[in-house]
Parts: structure tokens; sequence; C-alpha cells
């Protein structure tokens, strides 16, 4: 009976690890998009047919009085920890090749295909839960002249602290992306206009106040910042009417004189 009973906590535990397992693998299934959505499905599922049909035989035999191999069920558990393992393994590698590939390197920001694709998906939420967005587009004045005065080094030092101050300003929900050059999109889910206006203006006279180091030279620079905010519920918003609006939005702000924020909606 001993042997019995260790055998059958053994064969628990496979049934738990092979569980995780399958658990695991579902997850994975809403965190990817639609193209390996069915085969991390498929991958759950044939997880979840290995524990049916391990366990159900295995207990008819313990039920019955019946001792199978206890080397058998050992191996049946390694296998189960190698099943935890490699499917842990390979979600946490697709994890970090999609943050790469959407991720700008120098400012470790959202690049232009990330920060695109946010877009579109906030859109789509915001028209099914009537809630409100803000779109903040920003870019550094004259940034061709510090490039120019203190060379691309410096300015790559410019870029990636203003970065840091965006991510220090702007809520976690928010998401920031580059979107070429000194040009930057900011999505504001469940934000109106007034609460997109605030969060712009403290990030503008937060650059404006900084003072970047680059080696012995102290750099000041400013941002002009266009903010959109649309009518969800009854305008027909596409990615590319964003881009449009908060690109007018931007230009309005440079030819105002810089250094200041403008608001279209």
């Amino acid at each position: 009976m001993p042997e019995v009973t260790l055998l059958a906590v053994i064969l628990v535990l496979s049934a738990v690890l092979q569980a995780v397992a399958a658990l695991i693998a579902l997850r994975q299934v809403g965190r990817v998009d639609d193209r390996n959505r069915l085969a991390w499905l498929i991958v759950a599922l044939a997880l979840v047919l290995m524990v049916e049909r391990r366990m159900v035989p295995l207990w008819r035999h313990i039920n019955a009085g019946e001792v199978s191999s206890m080397m058998d069920a050992l191996f049946g558990m390694a296998i189960s920890m190698l099943m935890v393992v490699g499917v842990y393994g390979v979600t946490e590698l697709i994890t970090g090749l999609k943050s790469k590939a959407d991720t700008d390197e120098l400012t470790g920001l959202a690049n232009r295909r990330a920060a695109l694709q946010v877009v579109r998906n906030e859109i789509e939420r915001a028209k099914r839960t009537h809630r409100s967005i803000a779109f903040l587009m920003y870019d550094l004045d004259h940034f061709k002249l510090v490039n120019d005065t203190y060379g691309h080094t410096a300015g790559d030092l410019v870029l990636q602290g203003i970065a840091d101050i965006a991510l220090a300003t702007f809520r976690k929900i928010d998401t920031i992306g580059r979107l070429g050059g000194e040009e930057f999109l900011v999505v504001l889910p469940e934000c109106n206009q007034k609460e997109a206006s605030v969060a712009a203006e403290r990030f503008r006279s937060a650059v404006a106040l900084k003072k970047f180091v680059a080696g012995e030279q102290r750099i000041e620079i400013t941002i002009s910042i266009g903010v959109f905010i649309p009518d969800a519920l009854t305008h027909t918003v596409t990615v590319q009417n964003v881009l449009d609006a908060t690109d007018q939005a931007l230009y309005a702000a440079k030819n105002g004189g810089r250094n200041c924020v403008v608001v279209q909606g």
C-alpha cells in the first residue's frame, strides 16, 4: 500500500505539472496575434488531452489495486517537468523577441510599428467602451542645431533624456512611441481634453527646465506639442486620421512660436 500511495502522489504531481504547462500555453493565447493564436490554442488543448489520457487509465489501475512501475511514473513526472520548463521557456523567448521587435533601440520607447498598433487598438477600444481618448505628438525644436553644434552623440543623449522625462511624466497606461527622428507620439486612453492639455503642458515645462549633460556641455532644448482628441463616437476615426490631426496640431504649435502646446479636437 505505501507503494501505491507514493505512486498516487507522483501521478498527482505529474498531472499538476502538465496542467500548469497547459495553463501557460492558454495564457499565451491571449498575448499573441491572430496568426499565432490558433497554434498556441492547439498546444494548450494537446497538453490538456495528455493529462486526461495519462491520468484516467493510471487512476483506474490504482483503484483496482494494481501497482504500475514506479520508474514509469517517475519518468512521466520528469517529462511533465520538462513540459513546463519547455512551454515556459518558449513563451519567455517569444515575449522577449516581441518586446525587442516593438522597441526603439535608442530611446527604449515603442517603435513606429508598435505605436501605430496601439493607436489602432485604443481607437477600437474607445469606440466599444464609449470612453474618451487623446493623442499627443511632439518633436524637438531646432534639433538639427543640437546635432550640428554638439554632435550626434549629444543629440542621442538628448533624445534619451527627453524619453526618460516622458516616461516619468505620463501615466503607466499611456504609450509613448518614436515615429522617427525627433518626432514622437503619445497615446492617452480614457483622457479628456482638459486632462490631455494639463499632461502635455506638464511635459513641455519639464523638458524646458531640464539641462541635458553631454560631456562638459549643458544643452537646453524645448519641444512643441500637438494634441488631438477625436470624437470616436460620432466620427469615423482611423490611424491615418489621428496622425494627420495630431500632425496639424503640432504644425500649428511650430508656427505659433514653438515651445508650446496646441490642442485640436
